[in-house]
């Protein structure tokens, strides 16, 4: 729960930075860096910022924090500066189809890493015998293992619908 919420506050503060700020310059693809980007490409800048959620599991959660609030933000501000430019249905075209795998399993990939320090918390306040128990790692591992999972359902669908979509528009 505390992902979703660092994930919205960023978002909000996105759209409303975006409000008084052109980011326009800060969104698209640049046809010379790679025009034809694929699965992989998607996979492989989204599986990094997965791994940087994971590593609040050693950083006491403060790396996740921050990059589910910046991924919120980043989000909030592209959506708000491309509805401007092309309008409200068209952006949610263009996000939706792989935002509704990638979002969650960014979320996700912050419940992992906020999952160890949560259990080193409640060992620290007396509420439970051992730091970090074997249900609490299993728990980790499949919290990595489907955000990994929709990380890469949303890279086929980034990659296969959503710029075909985009060159339609």
């Amino acid at each position: 729960m505390i992902s979703v919420f660092f994930f919205l506050l960023g978002l909000i503060f996105g759209v409303f930075s975006a409000l008084f700020n052109d980011y326009s310059a800060y969104f698209g693809f640049d046809p010379f860096d790679n025009s034809n980007p694929g699965v992989l490409f998607f996979f492989k800048h989204n599986i990094k910022v997965a791994f940087l959620l994971w590593c609040g599991a050693v950083t006491l959660g403060v790396i996740t924090l921050v990059n589910l609030f910046s991924n919120g933000f980043i989000l909030g501000s592209a959506v708000r500066t491309t509805s401007t430019q092309i309008g409200v249905f068209r952006t949610l075209l263009l996000v939706l189809p792989h935002g509704i795998f990638e979002i969650p399993g960014l979320i996700i990939a912050g419940s992992a890493g906020f999952k160890i320090p949560y259990e080193l918390l409640r060992f620290a306040l007396g509420k439970k015998e051992e730091m970090i128990t074997e249900e609490d790692a299993k728990e980790f591992f499949k919290l990595v293992g489907v955000s990994i999972a929709l990380i890469l359902i949303a890279a086929i669908i980034e990659s296969k619908i959503t710029l075909k979509l985009a060159e339609k528009l």
